[in-house]
């Protein structure tokens, strides 16, 4: 539990300056989305997001709010949160560099 608080003050502070990040709207309707990253992160550790992206998208579907953004909207965001906990990648920082080779 105290992970996932960690995380969730992590992604309000860290959610505007994400890309997918829609300017409109705010971290309030992105938290279900990153929730459901960090619960698969957690609860799947060490599986590509692509092997476990079905089963996490029932997940958010099943737990989401009324407000929540729809699957195509929050897959990035909750991409985000997994990565950051699964080490995949690291989330966008202006503060961190910039990665170059891809």
């Amino acid at each position: 539990m105290a992970e996932l608080k960690k995380e969730e003050a992590y992604w309000r502070e860290q959610h505007a300056k994400q890309p997918y990040a829609d300017k409109n709207l705010g971290y309030e309707h992105y938290a279900p989305a990153y929730r459901t990253g960090i619960e698969a992160a957690l609860k799947y550790p060490g599986k590509p997001f692509e092997e476990i992206e079905d089963e996490v998208v029932l997940n958010y579907e099943r737990a989401r709010a009324g407000e929540a953004l729809p699957w195509d909207h929050a897959r990035h965001a909750v991409h985000a949160a997994w990565a950051k906990l699964s080490g995949e990648v690291g989330p966008r920082d202006p503060d961190r560099g910039i990665r170059s080779g891809f």
